[in-house]
């Protein structure tokens, strides 16, 4: 259980605190050398992930591990300040009482950031700019932040000058203590980053985001001490979705399961690898927009929850499931055959309905390569 003494400790305790692909990465350019990784502990093997029709006895829906992801739960609300927008906190759920002006949620959308690059952090700063044209209320970051705890802050502490609320989550590539870890050296400087490993649900006055962190597949978890969600994660995950007022945003690395090349689940290697048990909560959950970006190359894109249907951008519909694509300029194989130097979206809730929008980034022109390399040197 958190200590919450203060309205400041509340948001420092409870909102501190992503994820190799099917495939190996691919950079055009060499990688820089990873920061040296904090001691990382023994993990046990997690529980399996249950079928959804287990019955609801407490050794049946069994809790993430230490430092994944909180169960849900209820607690004495808590007045806070995320940046320069008031909120509510109670419990795992952060509440933004504030509507939008123009009765719009627009949500910055990123996938994979894997590594603060210099090229990779002229790549966000072009997705800062795309966020504010279209006027985004907050960002996510749907896990794969960074491998180690340096870089982890550094990425969230770029995105934090924005000063919109930075909404993040763990993925599969990264270990839970250079996430954690990552993540409150972040909160240290700007109080508009929140974990949603810990804050479950945020709610806006037009939408709910639901997070599910980690990941279900333990031969793609990137580190022995990653997260692997459990069944009671993704009981957690149906049972908030049911009880909100709101439509509801799925948060989440992983994706439910496609059917065929076009959804965005679909890898080169595995064909369709998304968790079928999302599948199965979407549905109980009546969740009608997800956000995930693994896999990669199937990014760039919105469907159906099925992924046998595309749904055009700056197109409002009742439902839609969006791979962002990954954020790395270095450059990365789409499943199309293209090669992408960094993806960002924005989706937008309206009335019940959502569309979205993609940036496609060029690839670095010879001036930006040579600020990217003085970006390198400076961090």
């Amino acid at each position: 259980m958190l200590k919450i003494r203060t309205a400041a400790l509340a948001l420092a305790a409870t909102l501190a605190f992503g994820c190799h692909e099917q495939r190996p990465e691919r950079p055009i350019t060499e990688p820089t050398p990873p920061v040296t990784a904090p001691a990382r502990e023994a993990s046990r093997p997690p529980p399996p992930v249950a079928s959804m029709s287990a019955p609801a006895e407490d050794d049946a829906y069994p809790p993430a591990e230490a430092g994944c992801a909180v169960a849900a739960r209820t607690g004495p609300a808590q007045s806070l300040q995320v940046g320069s927008r008031g909120a509510t906190l109670e419990g795992t759920t952060l509440t933004f009482p504030e509507p939008a002006k123009d009765g719009k949620l627009v949500l910055g959308v990123l996938g994979p950031i894997n590594e603060t690059s210099g090229q990779n952090l002229l790549a966000l700063r072009k997705d800062e700019a795309f966020f504010a044209k279209n006027h985004a209320d907050a960002i996510v970051v749907t896990g794969d932040v960074g491998e180690v705890a340096g870089g982890i802050e550094r990425a969230l502490e770029e995105l934090a000058q924005t000063k919109l609320p930075v909404l993040v989550v763990i993925g599969n590539r990264e270990c839970r203590a250079d996430f954690n870890d990552g993540v409150k050296a972040a909160q240290k400087k700007f109080s508009n980053v929140v974990n949603l490993d810990e804050i479950r649900e945020v709610r806006f006055p037009e939408a709910t985001l639901v997070s599910l962190p980690g990941y279900h597949d333990p031969n793609y978890i990137n580190c022995d001490t990653g997260c692997r969600y459990t069944q009671g994660t993704l009981h957690d995950v149906a049972q908030l979705a049911k009880a909100s007022k709101a439509p509801v945003v799925l948060v989440s690395h992983g994706p439910p399961r496609g059917e065929g090349s076009q959804a965005i689940d679909y890898a080169e290697s595995g064909g369709n690898v998304g968790d079928p048990a999302i599948n199965k909560v979407i549905d109980e959950g009546h969740i009608a927009f997800g956000v995930f970006s693994n896999i990669k190359e199937a990014g760039g894109r919105a469907t159906d929850l099925a992924g046998t249907t595309r749904v055009p951008q700056d197109t409002f519909v009742r439902s839609l499931f969006l791979n962002p694509g990954p954020v790395g300029a270095e450059g990365w194989r789409m499943n199309d055959g293209t090669t992408a130097h960094g993806f960002a979206a924005v989706l937008t809730l309206q009335n019940g309905k959502g569309a979205w929008k993609l940036l496609q980034n060029p690839k670095l022109t010879k001036a930006e390569l040579k600020q990217a390399r003085i970006l390198e040197r400076s961090r």
